[in-house]
């Protein structure tokens, strides 16, 4: 198996087990959740909050210098390696899953439109608080 390869099944066997995770609290906690069909959509999941659809993209997050770290853009085409960034219009939300500290975060898309997302679960060191997104405010 060539390392391309087995770096793909990696990824998609990662993202499938955190969009298992998210489609179980959605459930669990009383929402319908529909599943778009063929793989085109840029979301994963749709919740039906009974008065709203809402997109949502799923992530896992990582554990990194102090914040939960996700890929906030999505691959283009086939490609693992090329990616672009989701537009407002395209996504409501993104649900964070977390397996390193079992959390989920659940971020409005306008709160992370970057590259990367960041949310931040320990404290700076300098104390900086503007622009820091808090995990907390997000779980």
């Amino acid at each position: 198996m060539s390392q391309e390869r087995y770096m793909t099944g990696l990824t998609l066997y990662k993202g499938n087990s955190s969009e298992a995770v998210v489609l179980t609290a959605y459930i669990q906690a009383g929402f319908l959740v529909s599943l778009p069909f063929g793989g085109g959509a840029a979301y994963d999941l749709v919740v039906d909050t009974g008065t709203r659809l809402i997109r949502v993209q799923v992530k896992t997050g990582k554990l990194e210098s102090g914040c939960i770290v996700y890929n906030a853009r999505r691959h283009r085409g086939s490609k693992y390696n090329t990616f672009k960034r989701y537009r407002v219009d395209e996504v409501d939300v993104f649900a964070v899953w977390c397996p390193s500290n079992q959390q989920l975060y659940v971020v409005p898309t306008e709160h992370s439109l970057t590259i990367e997302g960041r949310l931040r679960i320990i404290e700076t060191q300098n104390f900086q608080e503007k622009k820091i997104k808090w995990a907390r405010d997000y779980a």
